[in-house]
């Protein structure tokens, strides 16, 4: 009974998110200029499709990495491609490696994959006008 003990292997997986951790890091490749091009039309339909929210956030949990952003003067197309811009162009490409950018499957945000200091990290951009407090 011992052998067979001996013989028998733990294979330790980790969580859904462990797992694509690793694909993204060994398996995607950084996004080129015109692919994040096509992405920046993804985020300014998923900005202009959301008429009634004004503040997003983009957040990274594990990093402790919150931005807010102030939105509510940009809801033309053209405007929206430029919050689109500062979103990928100054906010995500001064922190690493872009390797993905698509709406969540509820389509009620963004999920970005980044690898920044040889590690994979999800981002997610969405709608944050719950979490900014004014005129009380």
């Amino acid at each position: 009974m011992e052998e067979k003990e001996k013989n028998n292997k733990e294979i330790e997986f980790g969580t859904l998110y462990d797992i694509n951790k690793n694909i993204v890091k060994q398996n995607e490749i950084k996004l080129n200029e015109g692919v994040l091009n096509s992405k920046k039309e993804i985020v300014k339909n998923f900005i202009m499709s959301k008429p009634n929210d004004f503040y997003f956030m983009l957040l990274c949990n594990e990093r402790k990495d919150y931005t807010i952003f102030d939105f509510k003067d940009y809801k033309t197309p053209e405007k929206s491609l430029d919050c689109a811009k500062c979103l990928i162009d100054e906010c995500l490409a001064n922190r690493g490696e872009i390797r993905g950018i698509d709406l969540t499957k509820d389509r009620d945000a963004i999920e970005i994959w980044m690898v920044i200091d040889n590690e994979a990290y999800v981002y997610y951009f969405f709608p944050y006008d719950s979490g900014v407090i004014f005129d009380f």
